[in-house]
């Protein structure tokens, strides 16, 4: 007999399975979000940027050029569609998603990106050693 049978002659009944609760039907990420919960910024910081960076890093060391040729030729058959009014590119929808606006100059842009590096030094320094690690992994 194995240990999952009931054992009438016996009077003992195998131990049962633990059962899950019905609540507990979370997707992953919401998992990961309640794992993460009582963690410190900096250190949830530390793995995302860190990880990104290596992911980066390691595709740019293998498929970088490719890339940058696929991107060139893109931007240039975009560029040549609105320039031929063939497609009209809605450059309120792309600064609403880059979240600039019209009044942005180029250096309020810089100065916000230097403000956000000063303000989160744990995630630049994690994204540029997961960059370089990348980078020689790859």
């Amino acid at each position: 007999m194995d240990m999952n049978t009931v054992d009438m002659a016996a009077g003992s009944v195998a131990p049962e399975m633990p059962m899950v609760p019905a609540s507990s039907t979370q997707g992953w990420l919401d998992a990961i979000k309640e794992r993460l919960s009582g963690q410190e910024p900096w250190a949830i910081e530390l793995v995302i940027f860190g990880l990104g960076g290596f992911v980066a890093g390691f595709l740019l060391k293998n498929f970088g050029k490719m890339a940058l040729i696929v991107l060139a030729v893109a931007l240039a058959v975009v560029v040549g569609l609105h320039y031929t009014h063939v497609y009209d590119m809605p450059f309120e929808k792309l600064q609403a998603f880059l979240g600039i606006s019209d009044l942005n100059t180029f250096q309020d842009i810089i100065n916000a990106k230097v403000s956000w590096c000063q303000n989160h030094p744990v995630a630049l320094v994690s994204a540029l050693v997961g960059l370089v690690v990348g980078w020689k992994v790859g």
